[in-house]
């Protein structure tokens, strides 16, 4: 990792959740049991970010059947009225619980929407229409605060639940059934209020899209994209000939870290994510050594992220993406120091990068 401010800054916090997270007395249990297979004390061994590579790499089924009090050092489970809880889509297999506090919830999903939106000139003080999972998902509790922290009311919701859209066969009558009832509830928003603020995944937006008259999509001036894959030149078609009026921004992340944002809402553009503030770390696992790679640009291979948080530390988890690390835009706005992800020149064993998980 290069030595700049921003980079002293996230090895101060590595060391200091470090030190809450394995101490004896008051840490988390999951990571002081941990601790004891290690044969050190990640509190003195590890000083900066390379050194995290002492730890291995852990997949998220490691946390599966974890309950959320093994997660949390004691101080902070003394403060549950602070704390919010989420679970995981089970994209991947069995979901698993989180926590995040009241600020870093803000800085894991908030901050870093509010700063890229007034970045690339998103829409504020609109209404927003959001499709998509609440109950045990944090992404409609995200949708919420971003819309609040924009100027708007809490968004008009309709709830899609993504698991049980899984269970049904693609194409299927069933599934095409679902898409509609869906559909049928959005519109009946937009066709009575002034929507000008679309969150939902690539296919929803489609799919309201081919159902909207042309004067109800010409009200449309922000589009977001979560919960599932898009492309290039599927975010050309949305922002040439579905919605010619709006700032489309796609974002990359999931419920154990947040929420990653384009800096970029130019037609034509690559898909490009950057985190936002000192509290995650995006790097790629080297298949050969066996050891996660941060802070080197334009090295490719299968995602691991490090959240750094006082609730739940998480070190070197392997995700299902296979990206390329980049450095941020020369004209990020302030707290995009850190290195991004996109999609890398080709893939074989790993699916292309997709702003899944969210949900």
């Amino acid at each position: 990792m290069k030595t700049t401010t921003s980079g002293c800054a996230v090895e101060a916090r590595l060391r200091d959740v470090l030190a809450i997270h394995f101490d004896p007395e008051c840490g988390s249990p999951f990571w002081l049991r941990r601790a004891a297979q290690l044969g050190f004390d990640p509190r003195v061994a590890v000083e900066s970010v390379s050194d995290l590579a002492l730890l291995g790499v852990m997949a998220p089924g490691a946390l599966v059947g974890c309950r959320i009090a093994d997660l949390l050092p004691r101080e902070v489970l003394h403060r549950k009225e602070e704390l919010i809880v989420a679970q995981t889509g089970g994209t991947l297999g069995q979901p698993v619980w989180t926590a995040y506090l009241d600020a870093e919830f803000r800085e894991a999903f908030v901050d870093p929407f509010v700063t890229a939106a007034n970045h690339v000139g998103f829409p504020v003080r609109g209404e927003w229409l959001y499709v998509g999972p609440s109950g045990p998902h944090i992404i409609h509790r995200a949708a919420d605060a971003i819309a609040r922290s924009t100027g708007s009311m809490t968004p008009f919701s309709v709830d899609f639940d993504p698991r049980w859209a899984r269970k049904l066969a693609a194409g299927s009558f069933a599934s095409k059934r679902y898409l509609q009832h869906i559909v049928d509830q959005a519109l009946a928003i937009l066709r009575v209020e002034e929507i000008t603020v679309l969150f939902s995944t690539p296919v929803v937006v489609q799919a309201l899209a081919d159902a909207m008259p042309k004067q109800l999509r010409e009200n449309i001036l922000g589009v977001h994209y979560g919960g599932m894959a898009i492309a290039s030149h599927e975010m050309r078609v949305f922002q040439t000939e579905t919605f010619p009026r709006a700032v489309h921004v796609s974002g990359y992340g999931n419920t154990l870290w947040g929420c990653c944002l384009e800096l970029d809402a130019s037609v034509g553009r690559e898909l490009t994510y950057y985190p936002h503030g000192n509290r995650l770390l995006l790097g790629v696992f080297n298949e050969q050594t066996g050891c996660p790679v941060y802070g080197r640009a334009e090295t490719e291979g299968p995602l691991v992220f490090s959240r750094l948080d006082e609730t739940v530390l998480l070190l070197n988890v392997l995700e299902r993406d296979n990206v390329r690390l980049c450095d941020p835009p020369v004209n990020a706005p302030a707290g995009f120091e850190q290195m991004g992800v996109e999609a890398p020149t080709q893939h074989e064993k790993h699916h292309n990068i997709a702003p899944v998980s969210l949900y």
